[in-house]
């Protein structure tokens, strides 16, 4: 494991304490990028100006990534645009079914804004799969910052190229 991902993960472990700290952590792995997904602006590892996230799963089903916003995703002066933190969710979720062996499209997201998010807050992502039954799959996602549940969404994924004519 290269030491970037070994800090990811001592980050994640971190963030997770705060959520559950009478918890025992869990093992976190590391969820292989999908070679149909290599130029995501958020997860993919090709894109020049893409944020290259790495999401870890465990053995909940979940998947969990780390952020750490900047001004370059502001929309008003020191809040993170909603749309970003949209972005973020559906990568989430994404992830979550692609630790299923799941490629699915979003068919549509709900989301519920709580708080604010402040630029330069570091972010915890967390992704699972509700149900999948082929080809509509239910999804959930969650942003938190110091342990506070700042942004949730849920959203009906369908199976890639479900459809096609």
């Amino acid at each position: 494991m290269s030491s970037t991902h070994q800090a990811e993960k001592e980050q994640l472990i971190k963030q997770l304490q705060l959520l559950s700290p009478e918890k025992s952590t869990p093992s976190l792995t590391l969820v292989s990028k999908h070679t149909s997904h290599q130029h995501c602006m958020l997860c993919g590892s090709h894109p020049v100006l893409g944020l290259k996230l790495n999401f870890y799963s465990a053995q909940t089903q979940q998947v969990f990534a780390h952020f750490k916003s900047s001004i370059h995703q502001q929309g008003y002066e020191g809040i993170l645009h909603g749309g970003f933190l949209s972005a973020l969710l559906d990568s989430s979720m994404c992830q979550a079914l692609f630790n299923q062996d799941i490629e699915g499209v979003t068919g549509d997201m709900n989301i519920r804004f709580l708080h604010e998010v402040k630029v330069n807050s570091e972010i915890l992502m967390i992704g699972k799969v509700i149900s999948s039954r082929h080809p509509l799959h239910k999804v959930e996602a969650e942003l938190y910052v110091d342990g506070v549940l700042m942004v949730k969404s849920n959203a009906r994924f369908m199976t890639k190229g479900f459809g096609k004519k």
